[in-house]
């Protein structure tokens, strides 16, 4: 009896899908993949930036929708800030989603994930449009299925603001000290 037992347990396991390596809070370990445009990109070229890593597919309509918000209102916005957007395309081929982010008038920058390996790896990770904001540091801050243009922008202003330096009055005379 007790090995029906486990053996449906694992059988469920296998249905629900693999379980996220990752939780909120967990820092994301380095990961290499093909850009839409060519060469391969790591996830460790943007330590020290905001990363809105966005996993999308070209049928999806939520996923078209959403891709104007980070073109207009994430890229453009705060590029300037630090913030960069990452946009995962899953197992699709690269004319394709070529075209499509030209249709999208999409310059943010699109890496290619050859399946659903890397997205499972994510908190919450049941569905399409979904986002993951990571800090400076490749820490998860924010996972979504969908897209919340108020949570995501508030997400990064939070994060924004932590890393600013805080700015203390100083005296004309200390100031005055350092040229003189």
């Amino acid at each position: 009896m007790r090995f029906f037992r486990i053996l449906s347990a694992m059988a469920l396991l296998l249905v629900a899908g693999q379980v996220a390596a990752y939780e909120m809070g967990d820092t994301v370990e380095n990961f290499t993949l093909p850009h839409l445009t060519g060469g391969d990109v790591s996830l460790h070229d943007h330590l020290g930036e905001i990363i809105v890593l966005n996993f999308f597919t070209t049928w999806c309509p939520g996923c078209n929708e959403e891709a104007a918000h980070l073109e207009n209102d994430i890229w453009q916005v705060y590029g300037t800030d630090n913030v960069t957007v990452i946009a995962v395309d899953i197992q699709e081929l690269q004319p394709l989603v070529a075209g499509w982010a030209a249709a999208q008038g999409v310059t943010y920058s699109i890496w290619m994930a050859p399946d659903w390996t890397l997205f499972d790896q994510f908190p919450q990770s049941a569905g399409i449009p979904y986002n993951v904001i990571l800090d400076q540091n490749l820490v998860i801050r924010y996972a979504s299925i969908g897209f919340d243009l108020n949570a995501v922008t508030g997400m990064i202003d939070t994060l924004i603001d932590e890393g600013r330096v805080p700015v203390t009055a100083a005296s004309w005379g200390g100031i005055k000290a350092l040229y003189y």
